[in-house]
């Protein structure tokens, strides 16, 4: 009786704080449909979890991941920064009572899953179900591919096509993708066949994605969740006809990441088959080598699993040694032997030169000497009228004014004055982190806020001579109809990133509940790649986390599908 009245006080007061927290500490104000909206969830949560409180309880790591994961979502929400209108104290207790509320919404799903047994569902007809979804994926995927045939290209895409048809590599682009599209051209010399083949790809990966779900007993409920989820949602296939490096990747980490989850699942002992083998080895590879940030994911997902299974550390010592030493051989004696051009090294400083940038424009704190430093690197009166808060390329690119050569004469030198005003200027450099990351972290986006997601048209004025052609207007017609759709403001969410890392990270809490730290293990590429674009992120460009997009399916499927029974008995003890 005392634990219960305990439990009724507890959840009373947090719905306090989270009321008082929402009332008065929004600097914009009071927003009662907002309040009444949270009173409401709060109360449904809080009722919710006193009658399941069996299952409301949690381990000590398993808490601290609820905090963290609840203050990543309610901050993914914010959809301004709260900081020059705002006290301390206000500012704070603004986002606790959000986190609480966060915290609320999602332990309640977590003591509704807890409940959930583990499945035990036998396909009659495995093949033909796998069968039928994949199907209904490749039908979707194609319909895009005749709507907007050959295929869709930015000026990205077209300077690698260039490259592939005259031989003058450089590394902006990764030389494998290059080299892709120079064999498939020596097939048919059109984009369509390179659309096609990433279809075949994608398609292909998303089908032995599902023959995992369907082996390991997911119910079929689930199984028709998330091939809707494939279908419906444009961001899942419409990318596949646009000729990029990001879509060969993206399904590549999928693939890298099924691999993974059937290694956690066998304690290693899946890769010890020649198949399996093989299918590790080519998933590493594509992921290794289809985009620059892939090669360290790579590297240390590896050297995490070499450790986490080293009972069978054979295979994948092998597997590592292969991909790395490869890798060391392309991007050395052979981009020498081609006279491959190397990437702008300051591709890698977006971060700090949009911080330095909005220092400026707002005219930061700096001294004379710095001043007289970042007015070198770019007339200071440039870093004003060419800052973009969503995009470094203004800045970088300005060709003519813009001193690469002087930076990285003395890079040191670039990072102690970029360190200094940074001190001086806490906020606006966290202004500039904020806004230039906000494809990473944020789903409402900011009034001044872009994302640019996709196209369905080859770059018009290409000199190239590449034009789309229709094939028949009623497809056209339907699919642009279809796309528009999603193109509401009420589905701004569904091109943002950052709602797919809340997915991703959500459906890992509940496997970490289920299965265990180790599990997270699974998680590493994602995380991996989400942070590496997060440190050198140029701009607000979808592409570059589609991997989110794709890997946020497997994740909501994982926690669900079935233990082995050695498993589930040492659960159950």
């Amino acid at each position: 009786m005392m634990k219960n009245k305990k439990s009724i006080l507890l959840l009373t007061v947090t719905a306090l704080i989270i009321l008082i927290g929402l009332s008065i500490g929004n600097p914009d104000g009071v927003h009662y449909l907002s309040l009444f909206a949270a009173l409401v969830f709060t109360i449904i949560s809080s009722i919710f979890i006193y009658k399941n409180r069996a299952y409301a309880s949690f381990k000590p790591l398993e808490w601290l991941l609820l905090i963290v994961f609840s203050f990543i979502v309610q901050f993914s929400l914010l959809d301004n920064l709260h900081m020059t209108s705002s006290t301390i104290f206000s500012l704070v207790l603004y986002a606790i009572s959000r986190t609480l509320l966060a915290m609320l919404l999602t332990a309640a799903v977590l003591s509704a899953i807890k409940q959930i047994n583990d499945f035990h569902y036998t396909f009659a007809h495995p093949k033909r179900y796998l069968g039928i979804v994949t199907i209904l994926i490749l039908t979707v995927s194609l319909y895009y591919w005749f709507a907007f045939f050959p295929a869709a290209m930015t000026p990205d895409s077209l300077a690698q096509w260039r490259q592939a048809h005259n031989g003058e590599f450089n590394d902006w682009h990764p030389i494998m993708i290059t080299w892709l599209i120079m064999l498939l051209t020596k097939i048919w010399d059109n984009p369509g066949i390179v659309a096609f083949t990433q279809i075949v790809v994608v398609v292909s990966i998303y089908a032995y994605t599902f023959d995992f779900f369907i082996k390991r007993k997911a119910h079929p409920v689930m199984i028709g969740l998330l091939t809707a989820i494939i279908v419906i949602i444009p961001s899942f296939l419409i990318f596949s006809i646009i000729i990029w490096k990001d879509i060969l990747y993206s399904a590549f980490l999928l693939f890298f990441t099924v691999n993974i989850a059937k290694i956690y699942l066998s304690k290693g002992a899946w890769v010890k088959s020649k198949a399996s083998f093989f299918l590790l080895l080519l998933s590493a590879f594509g992921v290794a080598f289809f985009r620059h940030n892939g090669f360290p994911v790579f590297v240390l997902t590896f050297l995490l699993m070499i450790v986490l299974f080293r009972k069978n550390w054979k295979p994948l010592v092998t597997i590592f040694l292969v991909v790395f030493i490869l890798q060391k051989i392309v991007t050395g004696p052979v981009f020498t032997w081609l006279d491959v051009k190397p990437s702008d090294p300051n591709e890698a400083l977006s971060i700090p030169t949009q911080q330095i940038a909005n220092i400026i424009s707002n005219d930061g704190e700096m001294s004379k000497e710095e001043r007289e430093y970042f007015n070198k690197v770019l007339p200071i009166e440039l870093w004003k009228e060419k800052y973009n808060p969503y995009k470094s390329d203004p800045i970088k690119f300005t060709w003519k004014y813009y001193d690469r050569e002087f930076i990285f004469n003395d890079l040191g030198l670039y990072f102690k004055n970029y360190a200094s005003i940074v001190i001086k200027n806490p906020y606006l450099a966290t202004e500039g982190f904020l806004k230039q990351t906000a494809l990473v972290w944020q789903i409402n986006p900011f009034k001044d806020g872009y994302t640019d997601t996709y196209v369905t048209n080859i770059y018009y004025g290409n000199d190239l001579g590449l034009k789309n052609k229709v094939i028949e207007p009623f497809i056209t017609h339907t699919a642009n109809a279809y796309l528009a759709i999603f193109k509401h403001p009420v589905f701004t969410f569904l091109w943002k990133p950052a709602f797919y890392h809340c997915v991703i990270l959500l459906f890992s809490l509940m496997l970490v509940i289920r299965r265990g730290i180790t599990s997270l293990i699974i998680v590493i590429p994602w995380a991996l790649n989400t942070l590496s674009v997060l440190a050198a992120l140029p701009a607000q460009d979808f592409r570059y986390l589609l991997a989110s997009v794709f890997v946020s399916f497997f994740f909501i499927g994982l926690p669900f599908i079935r233990f082995d029974q050695k498993e589930i008995r040492k659960k159950r003890m």
